[in-house]
Protein backbone atom coordinates (compact mmCIF):
# COMPACT_ATOMS: atom_id res chain seq x y z
CA UNK A 1 0.00 0.00 0.00
CA UNK A 2 1.31 3.44 -0.94
CA UNK A 3 1.74 5.93 1.90
CA UNK A 4 -0.62 8.23 -0.02
CA UNK A 5 -3.36 5.61 0.35
CA UNK A 6 -5.05 4.21 3.44
CA UNK A 7 -6.92 1.14 4.56
CA UNK A 8 -9.24 3.51 6.44
CA UNK A 9 -12.25 5.27 4.92
CA UNK A 10 -14.94 7.64 6.15
CA UNK A 11 -18.54 6.47 5.80
CA UNK A 12 -21.53 8.75 5.24
CA UNK A 13 -22.58 8.63 8.91
CA UNK A 14 -19.13 9.75 10.04
CA UNK A 15 -19.16 12.61 7.54
CA UNK A 16 -22.61 13.66 8.79
CA UNK A 17 -21.42 13.71 12.41
CA UNK A 18 -18.34 15.75 11.49
CA UNK A 19 -20.42 18.28 9.56
CA UNK A 20 -22.74 18.61 12.55
CA UNK A 21 -19.71 19.91 14.43
CA UNK A 22 -18.12 21.78 11.50
CA UNK A 23 -21.05 22.74 9.23
CA UNK A 24 -18.83 24.75 6.88
CA UNK A 25 -16.44 21.82 6.42
CA UNK A 26 -12.97 21.09 7.80
CA UNK A 27 -9.48 19.84 6.98
CA UNK A 28 -7.61 17.26 9.07
CA UNK A 29 -3.83 17.06 8.84
CA UNK A 30 -1.02 14.85 10.06
CA UNK A 31 2.75 15.10 9.59
CA UNK A 32 5.78 12.91 9.96
CA UNK A 33 8.95 14.77 10.92
CA UNK A 34 12.63 14.40 11.76
CA UNK A 35 11.98 15.06 15.46
CA UNK A 36 9.69 16.67 18.02
CA UNK A 37 10.82 20.31 17.82
CA UNK A 38 9.01 22.42 15.20
CA UNK A 39 11.52 25.23 15.72
CA UNK A 40 14.46 23.08 14.59
CA UNK A 41 13.21 19.80 13.05
CA UNK A 42 11.83 19.27 9.54
CA UNK A 43 8.69 17.91 7.87
CA UNK A 44 9.13 14.71 5.85
CA UNK A 45 5.47 13.83 5.11
CA UNK A 46 2.24 15.80 4.85
CA UNK A 47 -1.21 14.24 4.62
CA UNK A 48 -4.54 16.07 4.73
CA UNK A 49 -8.19 15.17 4.26
CA UNK A 50 -10.77 17.82 3.39
CA UNK A 51 -14.52 17.53 3.89
CA UNK A 52 -16.50 20.31 2.23
CA UNK A 53 -19.81 21.67 3.49
CA UNK A 54 -21.43 19.50 0.80
CA UNK A 55 -19.79 16.37 2.23
CA UNK A 56 -17.29 15.95 -0.58
CA UNK A 57 -13.99 14.32 0.46
CA UNK A 58 -10.58 15.03 -1.07
CA UNK A 59 -7.01 14.35 0.02
CA UNK A 60 -3.53 15.83 -0.21
CA UNK A 61 -0.31 13.84 0.32
CA UNK A 62 3.36 14.54 -0.24
CA UNK A 63 6.67 13.09 0.92
CA UNK A 64 9.34 15.75 1.57
CA UNK A 65 13.13 15.70 1.30
CA UNK A 66 14.26 17.43 4.54
CA UNK A 67 17.85 18.02 3.31
CA UNK A 68 19.14 16.88 6.72
CA UNK A 69 19.96 13.48 8.15
CA UNK A 70 16.89 11.78 9.62
CA UNK A 71 17.72 10.53 13.16
CA UNK A 72 17.47 6.80 13.72
CA UNK A 73 15.18 7.25 16.75
CA UNK A 74 12.49 8.76 14.48
CA UNK A 75 12.97 6.25 11.64
CA UNK A 76 11.93 3.45 14.00
CA UNK A 77 8.49 5.07 14.20
CA UNK A 78 7.67 6.28 10.69
CA UNK A 79 10.03 4.06 8.69
CA UNK A 80 11.12 6.87 6.36
CA UNK A 81 14.83 7.15 5.54
CA UNK A 82 16.84 9.66 3.53
CA UNK A 83 17.05 7.09 0.71
CA UNK A 84 13.23 6.94 0.61
CA UNK A 85 13.01 10.72 0.30
CA UNK A 86 16.00 11.70 -1.84
CA UNK A 87 13.86 12.10 -4.99
CA UNK A 88 11.01 13.90 -3.18
CA UNK A 89 10.65 17.68 -3.42
CA UNK A 90 11.88 20.00 -0.70
CA UNK A 91 9.27 21.73 1.43
CA UNK A 92 8.62 25.06 -0.32
CA UNK A 93 6.43 23.99 -3.27
CA UNK A 94 4.45 21.33 -1.31
CA UNK A 95 3.81 23.87 1.44
CA UNK A 96 2.21 26.28 -1.05
CA UNK A 97 0.17 23.39 -2.48
CA UNK A 98 -0.93 22.40 1.01
CA UNK A 99 -2.23 25.86 1.95
CA UNK A 100 -4.01 26.09 -1.42
CA UNK A 101 -5.64 22.74 -0.63
CA UNK A 102 -6.73 23.88 2.84
CA UNK A 103 -8.29 27.11 1.60
CA UNK A 104 -10.41 28.74 4.31
CA UNK A 105 -11.57 25.63 6.15
CA UNK A 106 -10.94 25.21 9.90
CA UNK A 107 -8.28 22.64 10.65
CA UNK A 108 -7.94 19.80 13.12
CA UNK A 109 -5.13 17.44 14.11
CA UNK A 110 -4.31 15.14 16.99
CA UNK A 111 -2.03 17.17 19.26
CA UNK A 112 -2.33 19.94 16.70
CA UNK A 113 0.11 22.31 18.43
CA UNK A 114 2.92 20.11 17.13
CA UNK A 115 1.68 19.62 13.56
CA UNK A 116 0.70 23.25 13.09
CA UNK A 117 3.95 24.36 14.69
CA UNK A 118 5.90 22.76 11.84
CA UNK A 119 3.61 24.16 9.16
CA UNK A 120 3.69 27.66 10.66
CA UNK A 121 7.47 27.65 11.16
CA UNK A 122 8.17 26.37 7.64
CA UNK A 123 5.77 28.95 6.17
CA UNK A 124 7.56 31.65 8.15
CA UNK A 125 10.96 30.48 6.86
CA UNK A 126 9.86 30.78 3.23
CA UNK A 127 7.65 33.85 3.74
CA UNK A 128 4.55 31.90 2.68
CA UNK A 129 1.32 33.43 3.92
CA UNK A 130 -1.14 31.16 5.70
CA UNK A 131 -4.84 31.94 6.10
CA UNK A 132 -6.33 33.15 9.44
CA UNK A 133 -7.88 29.78 10.29
CA UNK A 134 -9.15 28.34 13.57
CA UNK A 135 -7.19 25.29 14.73
CA UNK A 136 -8.73 22.50 16.81
CA UNK A 137 -7.30 19.44 18.55
CA UNK A 138 -9.00 16.02 18.47
CA UNK A 139 -7.03 14.97 21.56
CA UNK A 140 -8.44 17.89 23.56
CA UNK A 141 -11.93 17.24 22.20
CA UNK A 142 -12.04 13.58 23.25
CA UNK A 143 -10.51 14.41 26.64
CA UNK A 144 -13.19 17.06 27.23
CA UNK A 145 -15.93 14.55 26.40
CA UNK A 146 -14.64 11.49 28.24
CA UNK A 147 -12.70 12.88 31.21
CA UNK A 148 -14.07 11.55 34.53
CA UNK A 149 -16.63 9.36 32.75
CA UNK A 150 -17.11 5.64 33.20
CA UNK A 151 -15.66 3.45 30.46
CA UNK A 152 -13.37 6.25 29.30
CA UNK A 153 -10.23 5.47 27.26
CA UNK A 154 -7.14 4.75 29.38
CA UNK A 155 -5.44 7.76 27.76
CA UNK A 156 -5.97 10.02 24.76
CA UNK A 157 -3.14 9.00 22.47
CA UNK A 158 -4.13 8.43 18.85
CA UNK A 159 -3.24 4.73 19.04
CA UNK A 160 -5.22 4.21 22.27
CA UNK A 161 -8.27 6.03 20.94
CA UNK A 162 -8.09 4.07 17.68
CA UNK A 163 -8.19 0.83 19.64
CA UNK A 164 -11.02 2.21 21.81
CA UNK A 165 -13.13 2.92 18.71
CA UNK A 166 -12.17 -0.30 16.93
CA UNK A 167 -10.08 1.44 14.28
CA UNK A 168 -7.33 -0.76 12.80
CA UNK A 169 -4.59 1.84 12.55
CA UNK A 170 -1.23 1.66 10.81
CA UNK A 171 0.25 4.30 13.11
CA UNK A 172 2.83 6.89 11.95
CA UNK A 173 1.68 6.70 8.33
CA UNK A 174 0.42 10.24 7.83
CA UNK A 175 -2.68 9.50 5.75
CA UNK A 176 -3.75 6.72 8.12
CA UNK A 177 -3.31 8.97 11.15
CA UNK A 178 -5.25 11.78 9.47
CA UNK A 179 -8.23 9.55 8.75
CA UNK A 180 -8.02 8.03 12.24
CA UNK A 181 -8.21 11.56 13.69
CA UNK A 182 -11.45 12.17 11.78
CA UNK A 183 -12.94 8.79 12.67
CA UNK A 184 -12.14 9.35 16.36
CA UNK A 185 -13.80 12.76 16.20
CA UNK A 186 -16.88 11.26 14.53
CA UNK A 187 -17.05 8.45 17.08
CA UNK A 188 -16.73 10.88 19.96
CA UNK A 189 -19.43 13.16 18.55
CA UNK A 190 -21.86 10.22 18.51
CA UNK A 191 -21.51 9.86 22.28
CA UNK A 192 -22.07 13.54 23.05
CA UNK A 193 -25.33 15.44 22.61
CA UNK A 194 -23.99 18.91 23.44
CA UNK A 195 -20.70 19.53 21.65
CA UNK A 196 -20.33 23.25 22.30
CA UNK A 197 -18.26 23.03 25.48
CA UNK A 198 -16.04 20.24 24.15
CA UNK A 199 -15.46 22.13 20.91
CA UNK A 200 -14.52 25.27 22.85
CA UNK A 201 -12.04 23.25 24.90
CA UNK A 202 -10.54 21.74 21.74
CA UNK A 203 -9.77 25.16 20.24
CA UNK A 204 -6.00 25.72 20.17
CA UNK A 205 -5.37 29.03 18.41
CA UNK A 206 -6.13 31.10 15.37
CA UNK A 207 -3.35 31.33 12.83
CA UNK A 208 -3.69 35.10 12.68
CA UNK A 209 -2.49 35.20 16.32
CA UNK A 210 1.07 34.48 15.17
CA UNK A 211 3.39 37.43 14.82
CA UNK A 212 6.13 36.60 12.34
CA UNK A 213 8.98 37.79 14.57
CA UNK A 214 8.02 37.26 18.21
CA UNK A 215 6.70 33.73 17.72
CA UNK A 216 9.77 32.21 16.09
CA UNK A 217 12.94 34.01 17.12
CA UNK A 218 14.93 33.02 20.17
CA UNK A 219 18.22 34.19 21.60
CA UNK A 220 21.46 32.53 20.50
CA UNK A 221 22.17 31.97 24.19
CA UNK A 222 19.66 29.12 23.95
CA UNK A 223 21.53 27.26 21.20
CA UNK A 224 22.93 24.94 23.86
CA UNK A 225 19.39 24.20 25.04
CA UNK A 226 18.47 23.21 21.49
CA UNK A 227 21.36 20.71 21.54
CA UNK A 228 20.22 19.26 24.88
CA UNK A 229 16.65 18.91 23.62
CA UNK A 230 17.74 17.12 20.46
CA UNK A 231 19.97 14.82 22.54
CA UNK A 232 16.99 14.03 24.81
CA UNK A 233 18.89 15.06 27.93
CA UNK A 234 17.22 15.99 31.20
CA UNK A 235 17.59 19.70 31.90
CA UNK A 236 17.49 22.05 34.89
CA UNK A 237 15.87 25.43 34.25
CA UNK A 238 16.12 28.70 36.12
CA UNK A 239 12.72 30.03 35.07
CA UNK A 240 11.03 33.35 35.75
CA UNK A 241 7.35 32.52 36.05
CA UNK A 242 4.79 29.91 36.99
CA UNK A 243 3.82 28.64 40.43
CA UNK A 244 7.20 27.15 41.45
CA UNK A 245 8.94 30.49 42.01
CA UNK A 246 12.35 30.06 43.62
CA UNK A 247 12.54 26.32 42.88
CA UNK A 248 14.77 24.61 40.38
CA UNK A 249 12.90 23.27 37.38
CA UNK A 250 14.11 19.80 36.44
CA UNK A 251 12.41 18.90 33.14
CA UNK A 252 12.32 16.20 30.50
CA UNK A 253 12.33 18.17 27.21
CA UNK A 254 9.86 17.15 24.50
CA UNK A 255 10.30 19.86 21.89
CA UNK A 256 10.83 23.50 20.99
CA UNK A 257 7.80 25.05 19.33
CA UNK A 258 6.24 28.35 18.30
CA UNK A 259 3.15 29.64 20.11
CA UNK A 260 1.33 32.97 19.71
CA UNK A 261 2.81 34.26 22.99
CA UNK A 262 6.33 33.33 21.88
CA UNK A 263 8.52 30.24 21.34
CA UNK A 264 8.42 27.68 24.15
CA UNK A 265 10.16 24.63 25.49
CA UNK A 266 7.48 21.98 25.85
CA UNK A 267 8.61 19.57 28.55
CA UNK A 268 7.56 17.25 31.34
CA UNK A 269 8.10 19.01 34.66
CA UNK A 270 9.74 16.42 36.90
CA UNK A 271 8.41 18.20 40.00
CA UNK A 272 4.78 17.59 39.04
CA UNK A 273 4.83 14.96 36.30
CA UNK A 274 2.82 17.33 34.09
CA UNK A 275 3.68 18.51 30.60
CA UNK A 276 4.14 22.28 30.54
CA UNK A 277 5.17 25.06 28.16
CA UNK A 278 8.12 27.20 29.30
CA UNK A 279 8.46 30.50 27.44
CA UNK A 280 12.01 30.73 26.14
CA UNK A 281 12.18 34.44 26.96
CA UNK A 282 11.57 33.57 30.64
CA UNK A 283 14.39 30.99 30.86
CA UNK A 284 17.19 32.77 32.71
CA UNK A 285 19.63 29.87 32.53
CA UNK A 286 19.73 26.13 31.90
CA UNK A 287 22.08 23.18 32.23
CA UNK A 288 22.13 19.44 31.81
CA UNK A 289 20.64 17.70 34.83
CA UNK A 290 23.20 15.53 36.59
CA UNK A 291 21.99 12.55 38.63
CA UNK A 292 23.82 13.83 41.69
CA UNK A 293 22.14 17.24 41.35
CA UNK A 294 18.56 16.11 41.66
CA UNK A 295 16.64 13.14 42.95
CA UNK A 296 12.82 12.78 42.90
CA UNK A 297 11.24 14.35 45.96
CA UNK A 298 14.28 16.32 47.12
CA UNK A 299 13.15 19.69 45.70
CA UNK A 300 9.36 19.41 45.76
Amino acid sequence: MSRSQSTLTLDSNEVTHLLNLFPKGLVAVDLETTGLSPLVDKIIEIAAVKITEAGEISTYHQLINPLIEIPEFTIQFHGLTNDHLKLSPTIKKPLREFWDFVGRYPMIAHNSTFDLGYLIKSSHDFQIDFPPLDIYDSCRFTRAVYKNKDAAPSNFKLSTLSEYFGIELQHHVAMEDTLACLKIMAGTIQTQTDHKVALEKSFVFRLSHFDRNDCFNYSTRLDGLKTLVQAKELVVLDYRGGSAVGKIRPVRPIGLMPLPQGPVLFAECLLTGMNKSFLLKKIKSYKKLEASYWQPGTHA
